[in-house]
């Protein structure tokens, strides 16, 4: 029973029948107002609700809020294999120990030259024996230059291919980016941008994603611009540093780029709230208490929260976020024709 009145109320709140259609015809009054069927306006595109049947159809809206957003463009890149930059750091780490040998060798080289200088202008030590300590100072003298070379080669190389900020990074003895990296709490990406395209200089965070997502798309933050640039697109480089990344080395990414600017303002449509029909994104917008007015999204863009328009729906109006669909049906239904 609790079944059958429900569709009774149903029925009688979307029902395209008129009530004056259950009359006789020839009782029937000539007022269109009353053969039009129920829910239908005169605006196809607006739908009328009351209460009851809102609250049948479970629909719920949401006030939409004034946002803002910077357009995006899409490049693509790669998790880097922090191996090559372990192995630069092992390369300064051993120079750096030898170039450490190399100074105190030196320095006691130095120390004792300055002794036998002055043991010789007393007359205590030979000429021979000042000349066999000067022949030393001067060996480790050498052999101090040569460490001093080897370190600023490895680095010069690593800023070749890495850039001066990470190179800086793996060129200490002690360093927290370099420490992250290679323990696994951070990961490097490198992402390589359309040809003729370039990183806005206001941009320091980007959206990344390894499957092309982008509602689920992590942060990822400016590194430095890498010191090559794509030998095949001729594409710019840029590092940068996830550190809620933790996929396979090698992998690659869809990123989101900012273009810069202080963009668009509108509104985000929460995903639920969007309908399709012939190919068409349209919502519901509330406008009173019965009347809900169905609007195209004509431009629209993808966001983590849903879908970002610029135009055509403001900020304040009431999107229908649950039941958006029943209303759809029931307007089309209410546009088919009557049949005689």
């Amino acid at each position: 029973m609790r079944t059958a009145a429900f569709l009774a109320v149903w029925l009688g709140v979307f029902s395209p029948i008129p009530s004056a259609a259950l009359a006789d015809d020839d009782d029937a009054p000539t007022s269109t107002a009353q053969t039009k069927p129920s829910g239908v306006t005169a605006d196809p595109a607006v739908l009328e609700l009351d209460p009851t049947g809102q609250k049948l159809a479970g629909v719920k809206t949401q006030t939409l809020a004034k946002v803002r957003q910077t357009p995006e463009f899409a490049a693509y890149g790669t998790v880097v294999n922090p191996e090559p930059l372990l192995n630069i750091r092992q390369q300064f780490l051993a120079a750096s120990a030898l170039q450490d040998s190399a100074q105190a060798r030196y320095s006691e080289a130095e120390q004792n030259l300055h002794r036998t200088r002055d043991l010789h202008q007393q007359d205590i030590v030979s000429t021979r024996r000042l000349q066999e300590q000067q022949a030393i100072w001067q060996a480790d003298k050498a052999n101090l230059a040569a460490n001093s070379y080897q370190q600023e080669l490895i680095t010069a190389n690593s800023r070749l291919v890495w850039g001066d900020t990470i190179s800086n990074w793996f060129t200490k003895a002690q360093d927290k980016n370099a420490t992250q990296l290679l323990e696994h709490r951070a990961q490097l990406l490198q992402i390589t941008l359309p040809a003729n395209s370039r990183l806005d200089p206001t941009v320091s965070t980007i959206r990344i994603h390894e499957r092309g997502q982008r509602n689920a798309a992590l942060p990822a933050t400016l590194v430095s611009a890498a010191p090559q640039v794509d030998p095949v697109s001729q594409g710019l480089r840029y590092f940068f540093r996830c550190m809620d990344c933790r996929l396979p080395f090698g992998s690659h990414l869809t990123a989101w780029i900012p273009e810069g600017g202080l963009g668009d303002s509108g509104v985000t449509i929460p995903q639920s709230a969007v309908v399709w029909h012939l190919g068409q994104a349209f919502v519901f917008i509330q406008t009173d208490a019965a009347h809900f007015s169905r609007r195209a999204l004509n431009q629209h863009s993808n966001t983590s929260q849903g879908y970002f328009v610029a135009s055509g729906i403001e900020p304040g109006e009431d999107v229908v976020i649950t039941g958006a669909q029943t209303l759809l049906s029931q307007q089309l239904k209410g546009l088919i024709p009557d049949e005689d």
